[in-house]
């Protein structure tokens, strides 16, 4: 079995036959038979053990190769859709004014194999099975995923060696002259690189700029990691390159805010 620290990386199977990545909630085990690859998957209690036997009837994934794979490549990714999200508390900001907000969010697992001369994805699996939600109004909104968690004041410490997630810093400038009163908002991550420091992940920073009730809100992606962790490594680049001024509708709610 794989006996690296970290689970982001290239785990080499070497004279093991199987890797193995465990979380609280999740654990995966990719078993090399041959030139194949079998990919179990368990999700809650992981101290529950999967037992493959020579014909194994276990839930798991089967992939073929023409040779047998040496390494398997794990990344982070961000979510595939933009996130629904709340601040811990209404947030009522006034003209001109900026805040900042920490919000821990799930990550995506991307597997490929590692040789150099050939790579092939394997799979990307969900790090958190989130649910749906619709963004906007009916007939220009966005699905898109709900997350539990919500923005804070404070940077929590998560440790990624245990959860799925990375942490997001956030800041919203009211580029207005009007109150913006912020009960929900909508996260969009395909334009930031993921960053390691230590156990917790970063992902690149968001500036958000409302700009008023009849106008869109302009986003900004940084290309480096947050000043939180100056010293990060990136492990993964963005899905879409990061842009600054991008136009999107961002906030929701009730009453005076923003749709």
């Amino acid at each position: 079995m794989s006996s690296e620290k970290s689970h982001w990386g290239l785990h080499k199977f070497s004279e093991q036959s199987e890797i193995r990545l465990e979380w609280e909630r999740l654990s995966i085990r990719i078993i090399k038979r041959g030139s194949d690859l079998l990919l179990v998957e368990n999700r809650g209690d992981t101290t529950t053990s999967i037992q493959l036997g020579s014909d194994p009837e276990s839930d798991f994934r089967r992939y073929a190769f023409q040779n047998p794979v040496k390494e398997v490549r794990v990344q982070p990714r961000t979510p595939n859709r933009p996130l629904v999200l709340q601040p811990l508390h209404p947030l009522r900001l006034a003209p001109q004014a900026r805040v900042d907000f920490y919000v821990s969010v799930p990550v995506d697992i991307q597997l490929t194999t590692g040789e150099k001369e050939y790579s092939e994805s394997l799979d990307r699996i969900r790090g958190e099975i989130l649910s749906d939600t619709w963004f906007g109004d009916p007939l220009s909104g966005l699905l898109c995923y709900a997350i539990k968690s919500r923005a804070r004041r404070e940077c929590p410490v998560i440790d990624t060696e245990k959860t799925v997630r990375a942490l997001c810093k956030i800041q919203i400038h009211n580029d207005s002259n009007e109150q913006l009163l912020c009960r929900q908002f909508c996260l969009r991550l395909d334009h930031c690189h993921l960053w390691q420091d230590h156990s917790t992940i970063w992902t690149s920073p968001v500036k958000i700029r409302f700009k008023g009730g009849d106008h869109l809100s302009a986003i900004d992606y940084s290309e480096d990691p947050p000043e939180e962790a100056p010293d990060a490594q990136k492990i993964a680049e963005a899905e879409e390159s990061p842009l600054s001024g991008l136009i999107r509708r961002t906030f929701a709610g009730f009453g005076n805010s923003f749709t």
